[in-house]
């Protein structure tokens, strides 16, 4: 897949406006909405200029993901099956978005690699995932990983 970026969304937009499909432009214009408010959270005045990076665009789909999630369980409990299926709908879709996640034993290998480089610390051991993965790092699952792993550490 190509780089998550601002105009990938607004291409992605205007497709879907051409197929008049409905629920992903609503979800899309969603996306470049909280784009637009991050620029301007960000860069005040000059954020009509620049553009965001793909980590940034990543975890905005994340936080959107996130919300349809927490929508969908309380749809579940209020037994709104409409909802049920539109929010697990939008969320397929927002995941598409979103890189290819990484095999638990290539961030396990990395977290070993820098632990052995001196990198002991959960924050640190983070740091340098993050720099190392970029965008393709889900941080809950990094998180447990570098938490077994030290864990298992101490306990040697």
């Amino acid at each position: 897949m190509t780089t998550l970026s601002e105009t990938v969304i607004q291409d992605r937009l205007k497709e879907a406006m051409r197929a008049r499909a409905s629920e992903e432009v609503m979800v899309l214009r969603d996306i470049v909405a909280a784009i637009k408010n991050l620029k301007i959270e960000r860069l005040g005045a000059a954020a009509a200029k620049s553009e965001l990076g793909e980590a940034d665009v990543t975890q905005l789909i994340r936080r959107e993901i996130k919300q349809r999630e927490e929508a969908l369980a309380f749809a579940e409990q209020g037994g709104r099956a409409d909802l049920v299926e539109k929010n697990t709908r939008e969320k397929r879709f927002l995941e598409t978005f979103l890189p290819q996640a990484l095999p638990r034993e290539e961030i396990e290998a990395s977290v070993a690699r820098h632990h052995e480089a001196g990198a002991t610390s959960i924050g640190a051991l983070m740091a340098a995932l993050k720099t190392e993965f970029g965008a393709r790092l889900d941080g809950k699952v990094a998180s447990e990983v570098v938490r077994e792993f030290l864990r298992r550490r101490e306990a040697s």
